[in-house]
């Protein structure tokens, strides 16, 4: 993989960025805007978001066929991708305008915004879905990048642009505040945050040419078919995982909804963090894709494996092992309830992670069309079971749902699709799986359950010196015992020399 350490890096400094900003930035909103304009401006938010969706994939698919293209060392293919890519962006960024004018419209009477705020708000509302507009054609040059394996260059990006707008939100807003002072700066954000990695767009791509004639039909077809696979998967996964606090609102009420809520927003934190890194794994398979690099691909497939499982380890075994002991510091006494679901929610995350990876493979082997097919039935039976449960088990029966068939999912993808997608035994990707485990239960034996149960920490700051140790020996065992030989020296290589290190035939399963 290329700038391993530089994109790991740089994909987390933008999540340190992100949580900083949204302390900040989130009082001085509310505190500027009032209740009725932060009222406003959340509902923004949530309704515009789903205007982000009318990508339908077509972002996976340009950096999967671009590495791919990559891989093969054929600049045409590159250009006849970009150039349809490029068409299919602008009409689906016009398409989104008249949406936006019509959400604008009837926003303020639909969410009985106060008379004097009905013109903010629509003003707004134009400003918010004008940025997402220009983010389909912007993106397309970004997606770009990524297929170079250049993360580091949307990082900065993200980062500055997250930066900027935490800056100007704080030096702005207290004094001319507003809603449409605040979607302006939405607006010119982010075309910083997507205008500022096409600086290194010739130099990673000099060959690049977009041209009209270069939009083909047959390369459309080839996107738009991709794509939609991809969609599946995409919306499969924010209804499995978005849907669950609404399920126990629907069938237990509000208050059971805030207890899961707790364990929700814990599981979502763990997930992000551990699924960042291997994010970087897609554009490194889709390159060895079209580069006809099975060996290297499938090594890449092990070593990935293990390595988010290590990494899904660290953040899920705190989750399982000590939730009373988080929840308390985190929040305070009450939410006894969010306890045992946060505890099943950790088993979520170490069953979905393998199924991230795996999912990023099988894309990249143009094996979408079952990811997306077992991804619709898994989010039909996991809504089914969950509204189900809840009747018979309250809100832990809801997080046992989305455990049980991420499990089913797993164990049906990896003999039937996965493994000989990847030319291996299933027992091979299970053995990587679970090899990392080991050294893990016993470090979490050590620090979590004799040590932190004998010290019962009741505060943050005292669960700091825990946390800290917790990494340590965590990453230390995992390091020593839980990857190969040879993985150890390649990601030494990458990580802490900063260089590609060649794939050595001593890799194991």
């Amino acid at each position: 993989m290329r700038l391993l350490r530089r994109n790991a890096l740089g994909v987390y400094g933008v999540y340190a960025a992100a949580i900083v900003s949204g302390l900040v930035v989130t009082p001085i909103v509310v505190h500027a805007l009032g209740k009725d304009g932060y009222g406003a401006w959340s509902f923004i938010g949530a309704a515009t978001i789903y205007l982000s969706v009318l990508d339908f994939g077509l972002g996976p698919a340009i950096v999967r066929f671009a590495a791919e293209a990559r891989g093969r060392g054929v600049d045409r293919d590159l250009n006849e991708i970009a150039s349809s890519g490029l068409a299919l962006y602008g009409v689906i960024g016009l398409l989104s305008l008249p949406l936006g004018i019509a959400l604008a419209w009837v926003l303020p009477p639909l969410t009985h915004v106060p008379h004097h705020l009905t013109w903010d708000t629509r003003v707004a509302t134009v400003l918010v879905v004008l940025s997402l507009a220009l983010r389909f054609p912007l993106g397309l040059f970004n997606n770009l990048l990524v297929a170079q394996q250049r993360w580091d260059l949307q990082n900065l990006g993200n980062f500055v642009g997250t930066v900027l707008y935490a800056v100007l939100v704080a030096a702005l807003l207290p004094h001319t505040g507003g809603l449409v002072l605040l979607a302006a700066l939405t607006l010119a954000t982010s075309l910083v945050r997507l205008a500022l990695p096409l600086a290194w767009l010739r130099r990673e791509l000099p060959g690049l040419r977009v041209r009209r004639q270069l939009v083909t039909r047959p390369r459309i077809r080839e996107l738009t078919a991709f794509g939609s696979s991809n969609f599946l998967v995409h919306v499969a996964q924010k209804i499995v995982f978005s849907t669950d606090v609404i399920v126990v609102g629907i069938v237990l009420g509000v208050r059971p909804a805030a207890v899961y809520g707790v364990a929700s927003k814990l599981f979502a934190l763990a997930f992000g963090l551990g699924t960042a890194a291997t994010s970087l794994m897609f554009p490194a398979f889709a390159e060895l894709e079209g580069a006809d690099a099975r060996e290297q691909q499938r090594r890449l497939l092990l070593s990935g494996l293990r390595a988010g499982s290590a990494l899904m380890l660290l953040l899920a075994l705190p989750l399982l092992l000590i939730p009373d002991l988080l929840i308390h510091a985190w929040i305070g006494a009450g939410y006894r309830g969010s306890y045992a679901v946060t505890a099943i929610l950790a088993g979520v995350l170490l069953v979905h992670q393998p199924i991230y990876v795996l999912t990023q493979f099988l894309i990249a082997r143009a094996r979408q069309r079952e990811v997306a097919m077992v991804s619709i039935v898994t989010t039909g039976v996991n809504l089914g079971f969950s509204f189900l449960l809840a009747w018979v088990w309250g809100i832990k029966g809801v997080a046992v749902s989305t455990l049980v068939t991420d499990a089913l999912m797993l164990v049906w993808i990896v003999p039937r699709y996965a493994a000989p997608a990847a030319g291996v035994g299933a027992g091979a990707l299970a053995r990587a799986l679970v090899r990392p485990a080991v050294p893990g239960a016993i470090g979490a034996g050590l620090v979590l359950v004799a040590l932190a149960r004998w010290w019962s920490p009741g505060s943050l700051a005292a669960l700091a010196p825990l946390g800290v140790l917790w990494v340590v020996v965590c990453i230390g065992l995992v390091w020593s015992f839980g990857l190969a030989p040879s993985e150890r020296e390649r990601f030494r290589a990458e990580l802490v020399r900063g260089r590609v290190a060649q794939p050595s035939v001593a890799d194991t399963y």
